[in-house]
């Protein structure tokens, strides 16, 4: 009997002993071995790039000396139970660096993609303000499929001028696309046709604002993206769109946040394509101009749909009287931000606003106001 009880408890010490090891093993930060060769094949093609400016010394605990605690090392977080790389965090690599070297002549990181298929587990990967050129796109940037884990992906403010939609496509398990600010040829604009990522089923947050200022995004098809059920936060600001855009904005009935500012897409105020976002809460229209056509009363009726709206954004735009009164329709607005912009007619909307009966900030800051009478409600 003791004996029996002897053995058991050498085999419970001699488990306990196994994970207490295995569980320092990840204090110390040991990692996968391929993905260990990966991470110094990254380095090694960061370094070459930043060797252009003079910068050196770069990731400086990624060494090659023979150890696997590469989990420790900076800019990288693994799971504790695996020890599987699972967020790899190289934004701005080079930082502030000087530069003599204009923007579309200096040194790009060419960057090949490969090395990062090897993170099985990767969740999250941020390679933003990098100078990353083209070549990302040509190395393998739509296998990033394989990587079934992989939810958070930032690419913004780069120098890609290739149309990259087209390699997210099968990437089914992004949660958050972050394309903002991808400089491209102005002289040359590619068109971008975004019903390419129709399959990103899982996605919740899409950002692809600036790219208008060095080429145009276009929307063909636009109406075909109807699975996008789970998108919350978009944001197409500083874009060139059109109105062949609000067939796509109304299929989005799970959208929070939208911005469509310095767009110029609407003549009025889009009343019936917003009444089809009933979780719709923060709206940006800046730079609109609604001076040339008028929504029914109809269409503003709609807007009480909008029953968690409450705060809205026209900054720089041209306003008029019958506007204003439209949005008296919203039921929950409680911040409307008129910052810089033009309110047409002889005198101050004050009856209109007036009708803004949850209404707690309201910003006319630098309106030129001085040629318009008050008038009481």
């Amino acid at each position: 009997m003791k004996s029996t009880c002897l053995s058991k408890c050498k085999s419970w010490l001699f488990i306990f002993m196994m994970l207490l090891i295995f569980k320092v093993g990840c204090i110390q930060g040991i990692c996968i071995e391929d993905e260990r060769r990966a991470l110094l094949e990254i380095k090694a093609s960061l370094q070459e790039f930043a060797n252009y400016y003079g910068v050196d010394n770069l990731l400086s605990t990624w060494v090659d000396n023979g150890s696997q605690e590469c989990c420790a090392w900076e800019r990288i977080k693994c799971e504790t139970t695996t020890e599987y790389v699972t967020h790899l965090s190289l934004s701005n690599m080079l930082g502030d660096h000087d530069s003599h070297y204009d923007y579309y002549l200096r040194p790009k990181w060419r960057l090949n993609f490969s090395p990062f298929l090897r993170f099985k587990e990767l969740r999250s990967l941020d390679l933003s303000y990098n100078d990353l050129d083209d070549m990302i796109a040509t190395t393998g940037l739509e296998r990033l499929s394989s990587l079934k884990k992989l939810e958070k992906l930032n690419l913004s403010t780069n120098y890609i001028q290739t149309d990259i939609f087209r390699s997210f496509g099968s990437i089914i398990s992004l949660k958050v696309l972050d394309l903002s600010y991808l400089y491209g040829d102005n002289q040359y604009p590619l068109p971008h046709d975004i019903s390419e990522l129709s399959a990103l089923k899982n996605l919740e947050v899409l950002d692809v604002t600036g790219c208008s200022y060095y080429g145009t995004i276009q929307m063909q098809g636009s109406d075909t993206i109807t699975p996008l059920r789970k998108l919350k936060i978009l944001n197409l600001g500083w874009n060139d769109f059109n109105e062949s855009l609000i067939p796509f904005l109304s299929s989005l009935r799970s959208l929070r946040i939208l911005d469509l500012s310095f767009n110029r897409i609407f003549e009025s105020f889009p009343c019936q394509a917003l009444s089809h976002l009933p979780n719709l809460e923060k709206l940006d229209l800046s730079s609109s101009s609604f001076i040339n056509g008028t929504a029914s009363n109809e269409g503003c009726k709609s807007l009480m749909r909008l029953k968690n709206l409450e705060s809205i954004s026209m900054q720089y735009s041209d306003l008029n009287k019958s506007m204003i009164s439209c949005l008296s329709f919203l039921p929950s607005l409680k911040i409307l931000n008129l910052r810089y912009s033009r309110i047409l007619g002889s005198s101050f909307p004050m009856q209109e606003f007036s009708l803004l009966r949850k209404l707690k900030t309201l910003d006319l800051s630098f309106c030129d106001l001085h040629s318009l009478t008050l008038n009481a409600p």
